[in-house]
């Protein structure tokens, strides 16, 4: 049987409530600190929803990138 992240974070959080703070945590750290890339033109910003749309082209094709992932230094 193939492992998935579910089961994996469901082992690192065997309570569930566990589980959900975290979830809860990266959505809030998500709260306007999206990066996008539009794969179209180029342009680039930061959004407050995953499934931004280019504002300069009108572009779907977005790539994003939680800022919580970059290093502060």
């Amino acid at each position: 049987m193939t492992r998935t992240r579910f089961d994996e974070m469901s082992e690192a959080f065997p309570d569930s409530s566990q589980l959900q703070q975290w979830h809860q945590g990266i959505e809030m750290a998500n709260r306007n600190n999206i990066f996008c890339h539009c794969r179209s033109c180029s342009y680039e910003w930061v959004d407050s929803v995953i499934d931004a749309v280019c504002s300069k082209c009108g572009s779907k094709d977005i790539e994003h990138i939680s800022c919580w992932q970059f290093p502060d230094d």
